[in-house]
């Protein structure tokens, strides 16, 4: 039950906010002048940082105890800067696929270190190392650089604050209701202190993250908000034990910072401002690569690019530019993870964790995207509350098994201890909060399949971009054929890792980031950028199978049709895929029809699962030893683009067209799964996925029919448990009915509150172009 604070809170986002945007503050501003213009670029940044923090509009709005407002931005919409590159610095970098959006984001931070020691802490340990490095015979030009534009940016994050305690106190002078009042004193008291010195009170935990995420969020870092729960929870405990707050009040505090997540969300359609380019998340590309930035994967440090994708006015909405514009636009990959298990190996789920996930779903909200750690520790009732939540339909929270992916850290030689701390990022790959760097990229399996059958040619482009290894007639066996195969996907795998070791620390030369820097480690101590290389402990790349299921669906396709029923030959299939399957229908209603498919625990597919899994992590640790600059785990993924992917794939043997979208994740294709989500679950588990460990998320699909009332509750509970005792790693599971679905698309004014789970994101259905509702429904239409 909500207290009438939220309930007005919910109701202003609700009828108000989301359907009138925020203003996008900073477009075409220059910091640079003739003063500053021979600065290095990392102090100029700095200088823009400050100029945000001094220059973002400082309002509180009704009922609320949290305060401060980010820019707009997001990840569909893209974000503004003020500018502080010179042209010369801009054309250079654009060489490189690079500009001062190219921010990647993503890696959790350490929240707490400002909670815990302030900014005037963090400021300290700053002028320390610069003080060292005065005393050195000669010292680090690039460090002491870095710890001015440190300095410069920490001003900006500092001024944010004391403009809203400003304000704060303007307005209790004129506030007629007395109990107003006193809350707008108290937020002038937190703002007065926060983030310059430690918290000392729950109000002033909250209100430190909050403005911290403000200046991060609105300098171009799309981050998490990690651990929030055990980040917050010693404060919440002791202002409880000393009676300094009542539990009806942390909860108004809690549901206030959560509230605050949500107030940039637009579901009008009408009002969406596009401010993407380019460079969004790259980390550049070596011209040597070649200037095909959709192929060479720019914002992916070597994967397949889909961020052309930006909203084209002059296109209809379900144009291929406009397709994923619905479900990220409303994103600023704001992951919060709560639960599982504390550094100390203890459980760490608690009464907070308890009211984040309530209040998140009472409210309705659709951001922080929600995850829950849990483990063989964590207590029943919350298992239960986990129940209730995902059985009504907002696919949140995703369920993250602490005793499945906690060994995979531990085997890539990461300390238990840290191992036991991990969050995840802004969609769900599993990170060391405050001293990981991460990026991923795309290895399209799909794509290596077709290559087999065009001797390295890429059908919708015509370019020669695999082997050539001949004809496919000469495979005379599945194993020569498979083997060719493996060959097309090592090759991309190469080509990924060996692009992500050129562009290591690129971004720096145009988009460094002091201000984030100062809560990561490494960063003060060695005066470097985050975006220097190997400056945090932890230097993560993700290869990632990208189209799991359609290709395990196609290899069992062939094995069977071709080299064990001999009903077809393998020049069958290479023209059924290069007319899309036009003359070759009876073929095509085989390889659908015919041929067990993954989810359904058939053996005789799943065997096939496993080796390709195998196959691809025993290929990546090849490149564990050969390198010592990242830690390669693997992966398997599209994120919330399976159907932007597959418009940019030709046909696959498994029966799939051309342009149509791919199996999402470490899914079945929609619509095979015809034994159950337990099916679903035992085949996915058939792999070893210890070095899956940084992410493999199977999203299932569950009717909401089967799960009303008490007996509903439990069989949902039966679901996770046994995921996790299966040793799933990463679960999501979207819960609504075909009706329901059905009638949003119709009467969208019943449903604003239908969220979807689409990835590493959940969506607003409603907001979504009507191609990716009706991928949606296909989902829930078996």
């Amino acid at each position: 039950m909500l207290s009438p604070r939220l309930k007005r809170i919910k109701r202003r986002m609700f009828e108000e906010e989301f359907v009138d945007p925020g203003t996008w503050y900073f477009k075409d501003v220059n910091i640079v002048t003739d003063e500053n213009r021979n600065e290095p670029l990392v102090v100029r940044k700095g200088m823009a940082s400050r100029y945000i923090g001094e220059n973002l509009p400082a309002y509180i709005k009704p009922d609320e105890l949290i305060v401060g407002n980010p820019n707009m931005n997001s990840v569909g919409f893209g974000s503004v800067l003020p500018i502080y590159a010179t042209e010369e610095e801009e054309k250079k970098a654009e060489e490189y696929k690079l500009n001062e959006k190219s921010i990647w984001g993503h890696h959790p931070p350490m929240w707490d270190k400002v909670i815990k020691i302030g900014f005037k802490g963090i400021m300290d340990e700053i002028n320390t190392k610069l003080a060292e490095e005065f005393k050195k015979e000669s010292a680090d030009e690039e460090a002491v650089n870095e710890y001015r534009a440190m300095l410069i940016a920490i001003e900006g994050a500092l001024s944010f604050a004391k403009r809203h305690a400003q304000e704060a106190l303007k307005m209790s002078l004129t506030e007629s209701d007395p109990a107003r009042r006193k809350e707008l004193f108290s937020i002038y008291e937190a703002a007065s202190k926060v983030p310059y010195l430690p918290a000392e009170s729950f109000q002033e935990a909250l209100q430190s993250y909050w403005f911290t995420y403000c200046m991060v969020n609105s300098g171009g870092e799309f981050v998490p908000l990690g651990r929030t729960d055990q980040i917050v929870y010693p404060y919440y405990e002791a202002d409880i034990k000393a009676g300094v707050i009542t539990e009806e009040e942390a909860t108004d505090l809690i549901g206030s910072f959560l509230a605050k997540c949500n107030e940039r969300i637009c579901t009008d359609t009408k009002k969406w401002e596009n401010h993407y380019d380019f460079g969004l998340f790259s980390q550049g590309v070596p011209p040597k690569f070649g200037s095909n930035m959709e192929e060479t994967g720019g914002h992916e440090a070597g994967g397949y690019d889909i961020r052309g994708l930006g909203w084209q006015e002059d296109e209809d909405e379900d144009s291929e530019a406009n397709f994923n514009f619905g479900q990220s636009g409303n994103d600023w990959l704001m992951n919060m993870i709560v639960g599982g298990l504390r550094p100390d190996g203890e459980d760490g789920t608690t009464q907070v964790t308890s009211e984040m996930v309530r209040l998140r779903f009472e409210m309705d909200l659709l951001m922080p995207t929600l995850s829950a750690r849990v483990s063989s520790k964590t207590p029943e009732w919350f298992w239960k509350q986990l129940a209730e939540c995902l059985k009504k339909n907002d696919g949140e929270p995703a369920i993250y098994n602490d005793d499945a992916i906690i060994p995979g850290f531990v085997e890539m030689g990461i300390s238990e201890e840290d191992a036991r701390d991990y969050s995840n990022d802004g969609c769900w790959e599993c990170l060391i909060p405050g001293k990981s760097h991460f990026t991923y990229a795309h290895v399209m399996n799909t794509r290596a399949l077709e290559w087999v059958f065009t001797q390295g040619k890429t059908l919708l482009t015509g370019d020669q971009e695999g082997l050539d290894l001949g004809p496919v007639s000469q495979y005379e066996t599945y194993e020569d054929f498979y083997q060719a195969y493996c060959q097309q996907v090592n090759l991309q795998i190469d080509e990924q890792v060996e692009k992500r070791l050129e562009n290591l620390g690129l971004s720096k030369m145009i988009a460094p980031d002091p201000l984030i820097s100062t809560i990561f480690d490494g960063c003060i101590e060695k005066g470097r950028d985050l975006t220097d290389v190997n400056t945090v402990p932890y230097t993560f790349h993700l290869p990632l199978i990208t189209g799991l299921s359609n290709v395990v669906d196609s290899l069992a396709a062939i094995k069977k049709i071709v080299f064990e029923d001999q009903e077809a030959t393998l020049e069958n299939f290479k023209n059924a895929i290069e007319n899309d399957w036009i003359g070759y229908e009876e073929l095509q209603l085989k390889a659908q029809n015919r041929v067990p498919k993954f989810g359904n625990d058939d053996d005789y597919v799943d065997e096939v699962l496993v080796r390709v899994m195998e196959d691809f992590e025993n290929h990546v640790y090849t490149w564990r030893e050969k390198q010592d600059k990242l830690l390669l785990p693997c992966g398997i993924g599209t994120f919330e683009n399976y159907a932007a992917l597959g418009r940019n794939l030709s046909a696959t043997p498994d029966g799939r067209k051309s342009a149509e979208p791919l199996a999402p994740n470490y899914s079945p294709t929609a619509g095979v799964d015809v034994e159950g989500t337990t099916a679903v679950i035992k085949s996915a588990t058939k792999p070893d996925l210890l070095r899956y460990f940084c992410g493999c998320p199977m999203d299932l699909s569950l009717n909401a029919n089967d799960f009303s009332g008490d007996i509903g509750t439990q069989r949902m509970e039966g679901i996770l448990r046994s995921f996790c005792d299966l040793g799933g790693q990463i679960g999501t599971f979207t819960t609504t009915s075909l009706e329901e679905l059905e009638d949003a698309r119709i009467h969208p004014e019943k449903h604003k509150d239908l969220k979807v789970r689409m990835g590493g994101l959940s969506a607003y259905f409603i907001a979504m172009a009507p191609a990716q509702q009706e991928n949606v429904i296909q989902r829930f239409s078996r």
